[in-house]
Protein backbone atom coordinates (compact mmCIF):
# COMPACT_ATOMS: atom_id res chain seq x y z
CA UNK A 1 0.00 0.00 0.00
CA UNK A 2 2.65 2.19 0.70
CA UNK A 3 4.24 1.59 -2.89
CA UNK A 4 0.75 2.39 -4.16
CA UNK A 5 0.78 5.25 -2.49
CA UNK A 6 4.01 6.76 -3.16
CA UNK A 7 3.12 5.88 -6.92
CA UNK A 8 0.02 7.80 -6.66
CA UNK A 9 2.00 10.44 -5.01
CA UNK A 10 4.99 10.80 -7.93
CA UNK A 11 2.08 10.75 -10.65
CA UNK A 12 0.29 13.34 -8.99
CA UNK A 13 3.35 15.26 -9.07
CA UNK A 14 3.82 14.67 -12.50
CA UNK A 15 0.31 16.41 -13.32
CA UNK A 16 1.58 18.63 -11.03
CA UNK A 17 4.50 19.52 -13.22
CA UNK A 18 2.54 19.27 -16.22
CA UNK A 19 -0.06 21.51 -15.23
CA UNK A 20 2.28 24.25 -13.68
CA UNK A 21 4.34 23.70 -17.14
CA UNK A 22 0.92 24.63 -18.83
CA UNK A 23 0.29 27.66 -16.88
CA UNK A 24 3.41 28.75 -17.58
CA UNK A 25 2.87 28.46 -21.57
CA UNK A 26 -0.27 30.11 -20.72
CA UNK A 27 1.30 33.03 -18.39
CA UNK A 28 3.70 33.28 -21.82
CA UNK A 29 1.33 33.71 -23.80
CA UNK A 30 -0.46 36.23 -22.01
CA UNK A 31 2.12 37.94 -21.92
CA UNK A 32 2.78 38.00 -25.20
CA UNK A 33 -0.90 38.83 -25.91
CA UNK A 34 -0.76 42.20 -23.19
CA UNK A 35 2.47 43.20 -24.83
CA UNK A 36 0.13 43.35 -28.32
CA UNK A 37 -2.34 45.07 -26.57
CA UNK A 38 -0.10 47.78 -25.27
CA UNK A 39 1.31 48.26 -28.79
CA UNK A 40 -2.35 48.69 -30.10
CA UNK A 41 -2.78 51.25 -27.36
CA UNK A 42 0.14 53.10 -28.05
CA UNK A 43 -1.07 52.85 -31.73
CA UNK A 44 -4.52 54.00 -30.98
CA UNK A 45 -3.32 56.71 -28.78
CA UNK A 46 -0.89 58.05 -31.83
CA UNK A 47 -3.79 57.90 -33.57
CA UNK A 48 -5.75 59.87 -31.26
CA UNK A 49 -3.36 62.65 -31.13
CA UNK A 50 -3.53 62.38 -35.47
CA UNK A 51 -7.08 63.05 -35.31
CA UNK A 52 -6.80 65.52 -32.69
CA UNK A 53 -3.73 67.49 -35.11
CA UNK A 54 -6.58 66.71 -37.90
CA UNK A 55 -9.24 68.57 -36.60
CA UNK A 56 -7.38 71.70 -35.20
CA UNK A 57 -6.24 71.58 -38.72
CA UNK A 58 -9.66 71.39 -40.51
CA UNK A 59 -11.04 73.98 -37.84
CA UNK A 60 -8.52 76.91 -38.68
CA UNK A 61 -10.01 75.74 -42.43
CA UNK A 62 -13.18 76.44 -41.84
CA UNK A 63 -12.72 79.64 -40.09
CA UNK A 64 -10.60 80.65 -43.15
CA UNK A 65 -13.58 79.10 -45.77
CA UNK A 66 -16.11 81.09 -43.80
CA UNK A 67 -13.94 84.39 -43.90
CA UNK A 68 -13.66 83.59 -47.89
CA UNK A 69 -17.06 83.21 -48.31
CA UNK A 70 -18.03 86.48 -46.38
CA UNK A 71 -15.55 88.10 -48.60
CA UNK A 72 -17.17 87.06 -51.88
CA UNK A 73 -20.45 87.47 -50.69
CA UNK A 74 -19.50 90.96 -50.30
CA UNK A 75 -17.40 90.76 -53.70
CA UNK A 76 -20.98 89.46 -55.39
CA UNK A 77 -22.86 92.56 -53.95
CA UNK A 78 -20.54 95.14 -55.17
CA UNK A 79 -20.59 93.80 -58.85
CA UNK A 80 -24.42 93.70 -58.84
CA UNK A 81 -23.90 97.43 -57.71
CA UNK A 82 -21.27 97.61 -60.66
CA UNK A 83 -23.45 95.99 -62.81
CA UNK A 84 -26.64 97.75 -62.66
CA UNK A 85 -24.60 100.71 -62.66
CA UNK A 86 -22.64 99.58 -66.04
CA UNK A 87 -26.54 98.95 -67.42
CA UNK A 88 -27.74 102.49 -66.31
CA UNK A 89 -24.26 104.25 -68.27
CA UNK A 90 -24.70 102.04 -70.85
CA UNK A 91 -28.55 103.35 -71.38
CA UNK A 92 -26.74 107.14 -71.22
CA UNK A 93 -24.53 106.95 -73.70
CA UNK A 94 -27.19 105.17 -76.00
CA UNK A 95 -29.19 108.18 -75.62
CA UNK A 96 -25.99 110.82 -75.91
CA UNK A 97 -25.44 108.80 -79.15
CA UNK A 98 -29.07 109.73 -80.56
CA UNK A 99 -28.84 112.83 -79.13
CA UNK A 100 -25.00 113.45 -80.90
CA UNK A 101 -26.46 111.95 -84.23
CA UNK A 102 -29.13 114.27 -84.02
CA UNK A 103 -27.01 117.33 -83.29
CA UNK A 104 -24.43 115.89 -85.76
CA UNK A 105 -27.09 116.04 -88.89
CA UNK A 106 -28.54 119.52 -87.58
CA UNK A 107 -24.80 120.80 -87.75
CA UNK A 108 -24.76 119.52 -91.44
CA UNK A 109 -28.05 120.62 -92.34
CA UNK A 110 -27.33 124.37 -91.07
CA UNK A 111 -23.77 124.18 -92.51
CA UNK A 112 -25.13 123.37 -95.82
CA UNK A 113 -28.35 126.30 -95.26
CA UNK A 114 -25.15 128.72 -94.35
CA UNK A 115 -23.22 128.13 -97.49
CA UNK A 116 -26.63 128.85 -99.55
CA UNK A 117 -26.85 131.69 -97.98
CA UNK A 118 -23.78 132.62 -98.38
CA UNK A 119 -23.77 131.66 -101.99
CA UNK A 120 -26.77 133.85 -102.59
CA UNK A 121 -24.97 136.97 -101.46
Amino acid sequence: MNQELELILTEMRQGFKEVNHKFDVMDQKLVQVDQRLDAMDHKFDRMDDRLDRIDEHLSGVDKRLDRIERKVDGVQEQVVKHSEGITTLSGKMDEHAEILATLSLRSIAQEGEIRSLKQVH
